[in-house]
Order: structure tokens, then sequence, then C-alpha cells
């Protein structure tokens, strides 16, 4: 079975411009406007380029619930209202108060994902990889890669299932690892474990809660497990940015939990990266940069994790940042990344994992709009609260939302019908390129204020030679005429956002 570190190779060679095209629609039941857009061998949409803005001039993209998806405009700037119309909203930008940098959007390289893709033909392929990393698609720069297996793999395993093999002379890289090959570009990988090999735990096994063994030779032979899988992709010509400690060690404390999981406090995770697998990773020259990030978890868990690991002076040398996953954030204020931002203004905050389609609806609902609104809302949030980017789940998946070896489906931006050779682009596809096409790694957010409609929300950046970048989501069910005004240049644009939809507008800095 072809993995996707065969898809990693694929990236480097099929990845091309081509030219925009628009969607193929496809309308499914259901109470709103459910619509995906449909490609196949010969045919798929693409974004328009943004191409020459005029002095003057800003180019809009818009997806709405009515069917706009990353449509493209040109606008004047400093437009002056008719004579009976009055601003409902005003959105005020200030460049010149500058927060953290973005480093860069993209999902995960799970073996579900890679199944579905080699599924369909090698154009089809093609068109799916593209969709994600093309100059005419979403131009994806991040990519997680799960380290042995996860609930989104077709079986359990690990790298070393020999009992009590503290050496690890049986350590390999499974059957979906096997295909790598050289991998290129602006895509930065970083990787996460599940669960460290059954016999490494309290229950012998992956599935399920429990925590390391409390032995030495355990934690010794678990950290050198961390480097070996670094060198067996190095030896395959594929390069890590960083690394994640544990998926969701939280869930670790669940005896039932259904999948692979590994149980951390936030006070062993501290020892065990102090004593055993920062000084490892440290020690070794191919790991010895790699960006590692604690919790990979809930925010709820903040800012308690980041003081307990960062106050400590030995762990906090070894730890970079903080991972987070979108899960409980309606019981988890955003308020809770400020005040770990202030305790730990050195450690960035990187959004890792959100998915929809995992509570009361399991699996894909084909076109739904809100799915795209709540991406879009989070993700701004996020921003506007100093994550540094954002990585969805499963690349792709298939009409039921797997494979997946315990029934977890859930949805995805592309739905793969291996059966008519085609696949389907989710409204949340768009909304996230919304971002990740046209908030660039190195740009840096600043200011941004919404007046007038609590329905609306925004997030700004400034792009290196002074370029400008605005998002803007609107939940309202009605129009609503706004005005855009940055302040740094004197500019300003009055548009019309639509009923539930997504703007991204782009400006330059004027002359």
């Amino acid at each position: 079975m072809r993995e996707w570190k065969e898809i990693i190779w694929i990236l480097s060679v099929f990845v091309c411009s081509v030219r925009s095209s628009p969607c193929n629609s496809k309308i499914y039941d259901g109470a709103f406007k459910n619509l995906v857009c449909v490609c196949n061998a010969t045919s798929c949409d693409e974004i328009e380029p943004i191409g020459e803005i005029g002095d003057g001039k800003a180019v809009v993209y818009r997806s709405t619930l009515d069917g706009d998806r990353l449509k493209r405009m040109s606008m004047k700037m400093g437009q002056k209202l008719g004579k009976d119309e009055v601003v409902n909203v005003t959105i005020s930008i200030d460049a010149s108060e500058r927060f953290q940098q973005i480093f860069g959007f993209g999902g995960a390289f799970t073996d579900s994902a890679g199944e579905q893709l080699f599924a369909v033909s090698e154009k089809v392929q093609e068109q799916i990889i593209n969709a994600y990393f093309g100059e005419n698609g979403l131009e994806y720069n991040v990519g997680r890669v799960p380290i042995a297996s996860c609930d989104f793999s077709t079986h359990e395993y690990s790298y070393d299932d020999v009992g009590e093999d503290f050496e690890l002379k049986h350590f390999g890289l499974a059957e979906e690892d096997l295909k790598l090959k050289k991998t290129k570009g602006k895509l930065q990988l970083f990787a996460s474990p599940w669960s460290a090999p059954g016999w490494m735990k309290t229950t012998g096994r992956m599935r399920g809660g429990g925590a390391m063994r409390n032995d030495k030779r355990v934690y010794e032979a678990y950290a050198n497990y961390f480097i070996k899988f670094f060198e067996a992709y190095s030896s395959h010509s594929i390069p890590f940015w960083g690394l994640t400690i544990q998926n969701e060690p939280s869930t670790g404390a669940d005896m039932t939990w259904r999948w692979q999981t590994m149980n951390y406090t936030a006070e062993t995770m501290r020892d065990f990266l102090k004593d055993y697998l920062g000084p490892k990773l440290k020690g070794n020259k191919l790991t010895e940069s790699l960006k590692v990030m604690i919790l990979d978890d809930g925010r709820g868990l903040l800012p308690g994790w980041a003081d307990t690991i960062f106050n400590d002076t030995e762990s906090t040398k070894y730890a970079d940042g903080i991972a987070v996953h979108w899960y409980g954030n309606l019981y988890s204020p955003a308020v809770l990344l400020d005040i770990t931002q202030r305790h730990h203004p050195d450690k960035f905050i990187f959004g890792t994992e959100a998915c929809a389609g995992y509570a009361i609806h399991h699996g894909p609902i084909m076109g739904d709009w809100f799915t795209a609104e709540n991406y879009a809302s989070d993700i701004i949030s996020d921003l506007n609260h100093h994550f540094i980017g954002w990585t969805d789940w499963n690349l792709i998946l298939d009409e039921k939302g797997g494979p997946t070896w315990v029934n977890n489906f859930v949805d995805a931006p592309i739905i793969v019908n291996h059966t008519a050779n085609e696949f389907y682009k989710q409204p949340m596809f768009y909304s996230l390129g919304h971002f990740s096409k046209f908030l660039p790694r190195g740009s840096t957010r600043v200011f941004t204020k919404v007046d007038g409609n609590l329905a609306v929300s925004a997030v700004s950046v400034v792009i290196e030679g002074g370029q400008r970048a605005t998002v803007i989501l609107s939940k309202s069910s009605n129009s609503l005429l706004t005005r855009v005004v940055d302040s740094a240049t004197g500019y300003s644009l009055v548009l019309t956002l639509p009923p539930r939809s997504i703007h991204t507008i782009i400006w330059n800095k004027r002359k």
C-alpha cells in the first residue's frame, strides 16, 4: 500500500502553475445551499492569481453561503458613499502596532488520507496535490506527520513492537512509512506521537489510556525512539521542522479511550523533556534544531501546563512553543492564550489540530457552509490571540469520513469518491484558503478593530514590502455595508459583505 511518504515526493513533482477555472458545483440536500466543488481527472477549479494591484486599488476574494468560492474582484480604494448609504461596520487597521509573525497553515498526512489519495487515478492525485499545495491552490506550507499509528490508520502499530527491546534493535518504519521520496519547497513538517510502543506503557498496549512505565530504561528507550524516527526519515531525504511530545496527553487519563494515547501530566512531561528527550534531541546533530512543542491539547489546560514546564529552568531550555488543539474551545476562552503569551513571551503558540464532524454528527456533512464559518471564526480568533499558524487534521477522507480503525469518522476539506474517480471540495477548503493563500510565512499580524456588528470579525497582516491583507468573516444573515480603514496609509475601502460570507482583501502600502 502506497502511503503519505510517497505523496511528499509527489509534492516536488506535481505542484505547478496552472490556469484558474471555476467551480463545477454540486448541490446536496439541506436546509441551506449545501454546495461542493467537484474535481476529476480533467477539471478542477483553481484560484485566480492576485496579479498586479494598481495604485489606489485592492483585490478582494469572496466566499459565500450562496455559492461564491474564493471569487476574485478588483475594487477602488477611497470611494465615496451614496447619498442614502450608511456604513454598518467599520474595520480599523493600524500597521504600526505589530504582533507575532505568521508561520503557516496546513494539514495532516495521516495513513487514512494517504490511502484515499491512492484510491484514485494519478491524474486525480495530481489535482488533489495541486489543490492543496500548488500556486493556484491553497499554497499550504505546513504538514503534520503522526509518529506511528493513530486513530486514522487502518490498524494499531508502532515502529518497535518487540517487548523489552530497550536498545531498539527491531526499530523500523512501518509499511505505511516505507515509500519515502525527497521533499522540497516551502513545506515544513512536524511530527506527533499518539503513543509509545505498547510494551513501554503500563497497560502493555498503545490503545487506551495509561502512562509510560516508571522505568529509566523505558524513558531512555523512548527518547531514542524519537531520534530513530527522525534519522529514518532523514535517510530518505525528508527533513522536519519540529515535533510535539505527545498528542492530547490528557486523553491518556481515560483507560477506556478508544484509540492510541498515552498520559502525561504537565509535571511528567516536564521531567521526561528535561531528563531524557531534550538532552537526546540537543545532543544529536540531526535533531538539535528541531522546534519542540509542549501540550498538543486543548487550550483549557493553559496557562498551567506552560507555567509548569517553562518556569522550570532546565526544561524550558528544550522547548520552543506550545501546540494547541481547537477541541473544547467553547468552554475555554481565548484569553487563556493571552495570559500564556504574557507569561512566556519568548515561546510561540501554534494550532496543531482541528476538525469537524467529531461530535453529534459523525463524519462529513457535504457542502456545509457553517463548518467553513466555524473554521474561519476560530482561525481569526486564534491569530488575534497570538497563534503563529493553524493546522487542520486529515487532508483527505472518504465519503464516510474514514477509513479509521476505531470508527472515529470525521469531516475533511477534501472528500474522495474513489468509485467515481473524483473528489469534492467542501466549503471549509475555501475557508482555509482565505488564510493560507494570502497570509504568507513571515507576514506580521497588526492591530485590527471591528465596530458596528458582533457578527463580524477580522484579522490583518502586513506582508514584506508593505502589502496589507485583511480577512473578514460575517456571520450576519443580512448584507452589511462595511468600511475598511488603513490608518497608516490613509486608504479606505467600502464594500458590501453579503450574508454569511468570508472576504480577503489585499492592497499595497501607499508609495
